[in-house]
């Protein structure tokens, strides 16, 4: 690897400085706006057990709320068993719900009878667990914690308005292989950080298959994007083929709609979204 990248281009110099920021960033944000529960879909994946675990740094394990929601068609019961060892080590407060009852519900309505649903449907069961968690959001007095991170948030690799869903994001500026090791820093178990990622949206998926590169690669490639690198540069730089890191950069590019409100024509004086700014907790 070239002089420009680094060996430790990905690697956090001080993990536990790292830890105390985002718990700060929770408890700060939590505190400013009155909430009273963290709310954290745990798949028993890493993003989301370190998410989990930070919120029960920054408010107590009692007032964090997991809810794992597996499916017939995609449940791990490994999964469930390390949603729940997380859960029991950091004294979260977490219930599992088999969501495979309403999935069955809306297809019979949907009769998704022609045609690839695949990919639809996947995301009908990433939306129908952002609904599940934004409903103990309201009745608990919480907010969603999002669970993504910088990797997939770059690659738009989320539902829109499912797993991409959330309030506040504690791993949004963390890639993929910095996440995994601050999992080993928190010491959860390694089956956690070490099993491949996957949204469990349908059978046999996997985020590194889908990508079509390891995250190793795959972060360093978007290191470069985020510093404006020339793809030659980065391709040269990490010895990848140029058409892989293009279409890297291609894919980041074509997912901005994700990372973004929606659009609204600008008529008047300022829209009501994207031109307001307010700062969040601004006193009435």
């Amino acid at each position: 690897m070239s002089p420009r990248f680094g060996a430790d281009a990905l690697t956090l110099h001080d993990r536990d400085e790292t830890i105390e920021g985002i718990v700060r960033f929770l408890k700060t944000h939590s505190e400013r706006i009155g909430v009273k529960h963290l709310i954290v879909g745990m798949s028993g994946g890493v993003d989301s057990s370190v998410a989990a675990v930070l919120c029960s740094m920054a408010v107590g394990g009692r007032r964090t709320l997991g809810f794992c929601l597996p499916e017939d068609e995609t449940k791990n019961p490994a999964n469930v068993r390390d949603a729940e060892e997380v859960a029991r080590k950091f004294g979260i407060k977490l219930e599992t719900l088999d969501i495979t009852p309403i999935i069955k519900a809306i297809i019979s309505v949907l009769h998704p009878s022609t045609g690839n649903v695949t990919l639809p449907l996947g995301n009908v069961k990433a939306r129908l667990r952002a609904a599940i968690l934004y409903y103990h959001a309201n009745t608990s007095k919480g907010i969603v914690v999002g669970t993504g991170d910088k990797s997939e948030i770059m690659l738009g690799y989320f539902t829109k308005y499912g797993d991409g869903a959330c309030d506040i994001q504690p791993l949004g500026d963390l890639y993929k292989t910095t996440v995994r090791d601050l999992a080993r820093h928190l010491r959860l178990p390694p089956g956690i950080y070490s099993k491949q990622s996957s949204p469990e949206l349908w059978p046999g998926q996997t985020a590194e298959k889908e990508l079509g590169l390891a995250y190793e690669k795959l972060d360093l490639i978007l290191w470069g994007l985020e510093r404006w690198m020339p793809p030659p540069e980065i391709s040269r730089e990490l010895a990848i083929p140029v058409k892989t890191v293009e279409s890297v950069r291609k894919r980041w590019l074509l997912a901005e709609h994700k990372r973004r409100p929606p659009l609204a024509m600008k008529l008047g004086f300022r829209t009501g979204s994207q031109d307001m700014r307010i700062p969040y907790s601004l006193p009435g």
